[in-house]
């Protein structure tokens, strides 16, 4: 990764934004290199195999290779084409691809992926067909060089390998659909799905997962193929020992939901585990709750990652793939470095994957990064880029409570109203009218249903929205904004919401939220 991609050059981007995944701050595309070959066949080489060869030097993570030649005229042209590694080679399209692409872990069908070598590499040329003056084939090849970049995905869903009724290939189609760069099967008890999931695919990184489901708790263990020998747990003691050999088999552990009102985490919270779930499908008061909780886990010192997946079981008006999206800052783009990631805390959540999206730095640190107690004696410099925002609010948390309140100007309530009606003509729904929805019909299950009770965030974070400053007006541009703030040294942390007043209700919801970036503390070893 470029020094300091994570934390100073790099915003979470937004698709309906146009942010571009792999650019710059000042919008220039880094790490790539691009060749162009030209290769002459004549009439005598028809029906032979030719290279045009290529050094292959750095760390690079994935080739792409287009190429052209004048397929019109009398006489009929054709050129296959392929790929040859310095071992081996590792695909070929015969004459019916114009591009192709090889990756760690993604490749076009008919590719392998796998690391790429250093050394000289070959375009394979298959001259089939020659007319008699020869023909000329360009041929274009783009080394994507390893770097830090944002990732969108799913930490959550659910397949016909437990009660879910979607098919593995229609969840990543769906994932696809909703521009997901990954996506995690945690079906119920079950591994199944990731023997499923083996094959590569050309767009999307597929995490093992499975969701540890038993009648007093759930939790998601990501990244190990077979995390579960055992899923029978009925007692705290119980689940820790299958929660330690999860960990021990390399599996990070979240626990899921753990406020909710139908199957809370009843475990206890001095269980072994890594994150928690705080953002379970589309916002409702179980997810209050959580973020409550786990701000003052945070408050108190504890450095615990915030996670959201969607929890998607079957087609359905709200719950959706993607619905939140887990943005994840990985410098390779493969499942070992997006799960690398999701370790360190480097996660952003959004309502939706073109929602708003925003990303908090201190200098070369970004968000899931511990600022050195030296480096901040003078105090903590904050950037906060926005994009995406439509008249969201955001507010600056530390473990003090709620320290600056920004409304994101550009768009005054009329234009608001208007981006409503064309998105409802359109047939989707603007996330203030299917929030709306959601919450009263949620309020109304609340109103039959005693335990509904759980839902609204608790006196923690009720306090400090109280105690908010007042909020300063953020200037934006086609939803964008760049915030500056002088931070404290002696927090322990600072993080980031965003939220939207939902029309017709007295409540706002979360449109998207940062994991912390850390303070250290003078008596941190190697901090």
């Amino acid at each position: 990764m470029e020094a300091g991609m994570h934390g100073k050059e790099a915003a979470v981007g937004s698709a309906a934004d146009g942010v571009a995944e792999g650019r710059t701050a000042s919008g220039k595309t880094c790490g790539k290199r691009r060749l162009v070959l030209r290769r002459w066949i004549g009439k005598d080489e028809e029906r032979t195999y030719l290279e045009v060869p290529f050094q292959l030097e750095g760390e690079v993570e994935r080739i792409d290779v287009a190429y052209r030649y004048e397929r019109g005229g009398v006489e009929e042209t054709v050129v296959d084409i392929g790929l040859r590694a310095p071992e081996r080679i590792v695909g070929w399209s015969g004459g019916d691809r114009e591009a192709f692409f090889v990756g760690l872990e993604k490749a076009t069908p008919g590719y392998r992926c796998g690391p790429i070598a250093q050394g000289e590499w070959a375009v394979l040329l298959g001259a089939y067909k020659i007319p008699a003056g020869g023909a000329e084939v360009v041929v274009e090849v783009e080394l994507s060089l390893r770097r830090g970049r944002w990732m969108k995905g799913d930490l959550h869903m659910h397949s016909v390998h437990s009660d879910g009724r979607y098919t593995v290939e229609q969840a990543k189609e769906s994932c696809r659909e909703r521009g997901l760069e990954f996506m995690a099967l945690t079906d119920h008890n079950t591994s199944s799905q990731n023997l499923a999931a083996l094959a590569p695919d050309e767009q999307l990184l597929l995490v093992p997962g499975v969701e540890l489901t038993s009648y007093f708790g759930h939790a998601n263990a990501f990244g190990a193929p077979d995390a579960l020998r055992d899923f029978r747990v009925v007692t705290a003691e119980q689940a820790d020992g299958v929660l330690i050999e999860a960990q021990a088999r390399g599996a990070f552990v979240s626990l899921n939901h753990p406020f909710c009102p139908a199957c809370p985490w009843e475990l206890g919270f001095d269980a072994p585990y890594d994150a928690v779930e705080v953002w379970n499908g589309p916002w409702r008061a179980l997810n209050e709750r959580a973020v409550a909780w786990w701000h003052g886990q945070l408050a108190q010192g504890r450095r615990l990652v915030a996670l959201g997946g969607s929890d998607t079981h079957r087609v359905d008006r709200f719950v959706k793939h993607g619905r939140p999206t887990a943005s994840v800052w990985t410098e390779s783009d493969t499942v070992a470095g997006l799960l690398d990631g999701i370790r360190r805390g480097r996660v952003v959540l959004s309502f939706d994957p073109d929602e708003t999206c925003m990303n908090l730095v201190s200098g070369e640190y970004g968000v899931g990064d511990i600022i050195p107690a030296e480096e901040a004696v003078s105090g903590v410099p904050l950037k906060i880029d926005v994009c995406g925002a439509k008249g969201d609010r955001i507010s600056l948390w530390s473990d003090r409570g709620i320290e600056a309140v920004w409304d994101i100007g550009g768009a005054d309530s009329g234009e608001r109203r208007e981006w409503e009606r064309f998105a409802a003509e359109d047939g989707e729904w603007a996330v203030q009218r299917e929030i709306a929805a959601i919450l009263a019909i949620e309020a109304e299950a609340d109103a039959a249903d005693a335990c509904g009770g759980q839902g609204r965030a608790d006196g923690t974070s009720a306090a400090a929205a109280a105690a908010a400053p007042a909020p300063q007006t953020a200037d934006a541009s086609n939803g964008r904004a760049r915030i500056s703030f002088q931070g404290a040294a002696n927090r322990l942390f600072y993080r980031l919401e965003a939220r939207r007043h939902a029309d017709g209700l007295n409540v706002s919801v979360m449109t998207c939220m940062t994991n912390p970036i850390y303070i250290g503390r003078a008596e941190e070893p190697g901090v």
